[in-house]
């Protein structure tokens, strides 16, 4: 199951508040015509097939104690689409967490991982369009935006005794990394706004059987 997205979370607050009412014209009425199958939102930039494929980092995640210097790590997905928008902001492997996927790594149906959606600009001629889902003008910049997992980042250290190169885990939170990326992808050219979106591990469906005796 994905995720659950928040994009009409004011407007479903208002919903629920006023019973599934609304004054005619309103941007709620709008709403629930939207949710009514009524109004349809018009996609404007359709992702090819190619940049729809889901590829995979493993990360480590922020909800987990690592257990040793190697720590279990958890398929974070991306697409291709989102994965070369990270390229392009030089937003690299180490500083996101990512290594490559192997045979050890947990892919977890129930692990959704922190991500940053980044939207960067195209254009800086703002335009009026209607809304598909309220049917009222609102004000749009032309971009584009990357949904872009992240995960405990790690760092590569010498030991002074014997010189050998070893990766040490950051003692960091999922908040310390957010606001790193966040203040240096804030620093590419287009980026005009950054949201968030915290790790979450849901309980899988439960095999339950009764205790012995009952």
């Amino acid at each position: 199951m994905p995720r659950r997205r928040r994009r009409f979370a004011d407007l479903e607050r208002q919903f629920r508040e006023s019973g599934g009412t609304a004054a005619p014209g309103s941007r709620l009425a709008g709403y629930i015509d939207f949710k009514k199958g009524i109004n349809t939102i018009e996609v404007t930039k359709k992702l090819t097939a190619n940049e729809r494929k889901r590829y995979g980092f493993a990360i480590i995640p922020f909800g987990t104690t690592p257990e040793d210097s190697t720590p279990t790590r958890y398929a974070a997905p991306i697409t291709a689409y989102s994965n070369a928008g990270r390229n392009g902001l030089n937003l690299t492997d180490a500083k996101l967490g990512y290594a490559p996927i192997t045979g050890g790594t947990e892919q977890s149906e129930n692990f959704y991982p922190a991500v940053l959606r980044i939207f960067k600009k195209t254009s800086d001629t703002k335009t009026t369009p209607i809304s598909g889902v309220t049917k009222k003008k609102y004000s749009r910049t032309a971009g584009v935006t990357f949904s872009i997992p992240f995960g405990r980042t790690v760092t590569s250290v010498k030991d002074a005794k014997t010189d050998a190169t070893e990766s040490v885990l950051d003692k960091v939170d999922a908040e310390d990394v957010r606001r790193s990326l966040s203040v240096f992808a804030k620093t590419q050219t287009g980026v005009a706004s950054i949201s968030y979106e915290p790790e979450v591990f849901r309980v899988g469906k439960p095999d339950l059987v009764s205790p012995p005796g009952t």
